[in-house]
């Protein structure tokens, strides 16, 4: 099973202006990979595979995963951008000394998919991300073959999962990347991961310190110094001009680390919930135009299924009224009973034809919303300069820790969420009933023999068309005629 990825994001780093402090001798190279899995933190435990029965002479050693998921291809969407030559570059001015920063120029963040009926996404599976700072290989490289797998030692086998040893000899963080094709000149400076936590309704999200090892420090060789650092996830809605919305920024503050220091994580409940980006009005216009006819014909497809179980819940209720009936009862009774079999084996047969007729579509992905997303990592000499730089790399100096965060110059603002303010349970939206209503009522109107609908049927169509449009007018989606 493989590993679905949102986007690799990378830059090699260059300060805007060309200061002259003391550097590290290298380069630093930042490249961020968020997926479903996290790379170091997830790497499973794996057996040998039975050698074959029948003598094949192409047998080889295999593993298989005794817990968790093997990553698969990581670039889905590669983006290689550098920080001096990017469209979205920081002025002089803004790209800070002691950060580090992996950014993409572009991305769509919402998906469209149609199985089994249409439906927007964030774009991929959001699990975890992986921020890997060192030398790195060509990009044509393929490393994934050299990965040592972390075997299971035999005298682990049997015991509790906590007493599991592997019996691998190279447990570097170089050779797990290589399980993710992630392809290091010697080893990472540093890895940190942080795992995306979304609440119930998929709403709102927050980042949870998922582990990190820091061999060296990024802005300084300095021995035995520590910093404080943090690193943060921004998506940014672009604009025609340098100065973006800022959709939401997401953080995680590791505290003073040195060289050499190692985490596994650790799970805060006071960490901030964020509100997942809504849906634009253009990018909801534009899901609603390049979907008209898949929502449509998924729309009347789940009417026709509401109408078909309302007839079986009838035609029980009916049963069982006729067995009960008086004489003078019983062949009303059955006559109601024959039409509305009549009209469910109408609707069963519509039900199928709109079926054949959304597999026809042959339907692909689509992509919506254009994001910016910048990752960035931050070393401070103090804790109180990690609190300005935070204030200053989530673009609101006054409002760090107050309920909201974000660009206050654009108004354009991300909520910080208590566990108090999150839905749970969300039901349907007005949108969502006032939807399924008309096509209720479409439905009623088409499934009448010789289309003689009722008046009250089209009254009743009527009534629900509008309110339907009210909610689309909402929106700002075009009205149905």
């Amino acid at each position: 099973m493989s590993m679905a990825c949102l986007g690799l994001l990378q830059t090699e780093f260059a300060h805007a202006a060309k200061a002259k402090e003391k550097e590290p001798d290298h380069d630093v190279v930042v490249r961020a990979y968020v997926s479903d899995t996290c790379i170091i933190a997830d790497e499973p435990f794996y057996i040998p595979a039975p050698p074959p029965q029948n003598g094949d002479p192409e047998a080889r050693a295999k593993f298989l995963p005794l817990l968790g998921i093997v990553v698969g291809k990581l670039a889905e969407l590669y983006i290689n951008n550098k920080i001096k030559n990017s469209a979205n570059h920081y002025k002089a001015g803004v790209a800070r000394k002691d950060t580090r920063y992996a950014m993409s120029q572009q991305m769509e963040l919402y998906r469209a998919e149609f199985n089994p009926v249409p439906a927007l996404r964030i774009n991929a599976t959001l699990g975890c991300m992986t921020i890997v700072a060192g030398s790195f290989k060509p990009e044509t490289t393929d490393c994934a073959a050299a990965y040592v797998p972390k075997t299971l030692s035999p005298d682990s086998i049997g015991k509790p999962q906590e007493e599991w040893q592997t019996s691998r000899t190279d447990d570097s963080i170089a050779n797990q990347l290589r399980r993710a094709n992630v392809c290091i000149e010697g080893n990472a400076k540093a890895v940190y991961e942080a795992r995306f936590e979304f609440s119930k309704d998929g709403t709102a999200f927050r980042l949870q310190d998922a582990g990190y090892r820091i061999d060296s420090l990024l802005t300084t060789d300095a021995k035995g110094v520590s910093r404080n650092t943090l690193y943060t996830l921004k998506i940014s809605n672009p604009g025609a001009t340098d100065q973006q919305e800022t959709l939401v920024s997401a953080w995680v503050n590791i505290g003073a680390v040195s060289a050499g220091s190692r985490s596994q994580g650790k799970v805060a409940d006071d960490a901030p919930w964020l509100r997942v980006p809504p849906l634009s009005a253009e990018a909801r216009r534009n899901f609603d135009d390049e979907t008209k006819i898949p929502q449509e014909v998924s729309g009347e497809i789940e009417a026709l299924q509401r109408a078909l179980t309302r007839n079986q819940r009838q035609l029980a209720g009916l049963d069982q009224r006729i067995a009960g009936a008086s004489p003078d009862m019983i062949d009303g009774l059955k006559q109601e009973r024959t039409r509305i079999a009549v009209q469910n084996q109408s609707q069963e047969a519509e039900l199928d034809a709109r079926k054949a007729e959304y597999r026809d579509l042959n339907l692909r992905p689509l992509q919506f919303m254009p994001v910016t997303i910048e990752v960035a990592v931050t070393e401070t000499e103090s804790e109180k300069a990690s609190k300005v730089a935070l204030a200053e790399l989530i673009g609101n100096n006054s409002d760090v820790v107050a309920s909201y965060v974000g660009t206050a110059t654009t108004g354009f603002l991300s909520k910080s969420l208590k566990d108090s303010d999150l839905k749970v349970d969300a039901g349907p939206s007005d949108y969502e009933r006032a939807r399924a209503q008309y096509f209720d009522a479409l439905v009623a109107v088409n499934s009448t023999p010789g289309s003689a609908a009722t008046p009250d049927a089209q009254r009743a169509l009527a009534e629900a068309k509008n309110k339907y449009n009210v909610a689309r007018r909402a929106l700002g989606l075009e009205q149905i005629k």
